[in-house]
């Protein structure tokens, strides 16, 4: 592999990492959040929130923020599980896709299990990084809709 080719491999393999670090941050918030949210006993966060996968897990949170919060605060926190829901679509592509890092800026091959179409995306480093940024800022917008407006109902610990 030639300079070129190993540095644009480098460069997509830190974009997957950093991608796959800042998805894993803001789905471990979401779990962490719904299971004080409603007051789930810590020996049972692996069994209970954790079996969840994001789909499931995104339902599971909005429909019980949206129960145990107030209206504009439940309705924020839909809005943002959403756009989590939306941002795994790129998950999926990162972790089942066949990759060639080096070529045209990090190139991976995807065939969706939905629509069973394949499809080529190149230019993934940059892309990756982008959708990392977005990750971050989900999270703090996540964690700010979280601590923004206590829960409707008060949990026994």
């Amino acid at each position: 592999m030639s300079a070129p080719e190993q540095a644009a491999a480098e460069q997509t393999y830190r974009a997957i990492g950093r991608f796959m670090f800042e998805f894993s941050q803001v789905e471990f918030a979401i779990r962490h959040h719904l299971a004080e949210e409603i007051g789930l006993n810590g020996e049972h966060f692996s069994a209970v929130v954790e079996s969840y996968d994001v789909g499931v897990l995104t339902t599971v949170a909005k429909e019980v923020f949206k129960k145990t919060r107030n209206k504009e605060n439940g309705t924020e926190i839909g809005k943002l599980l959403d756009r989590f829901r939306e941002l795994n679509e790129g998950r999926k592509r990162v972790a089942h896709g066949l990759w060639v890092p080096f070529m045209e800026g990090g190139t991976v091959h995807y065939v969706s299990r939905n629509k069973l179409t394949s499809s080529r995306f190149k230019d993934q480093a940059k892309e990756l990084e982008k959708q990392a940024d977005k990750m971050c800022q989900l999270r703090a917008d996540l964690e700010t809709a979280f601590s923004f407006m206590p829960s409707v109902f008060k949990h026994k610990r």
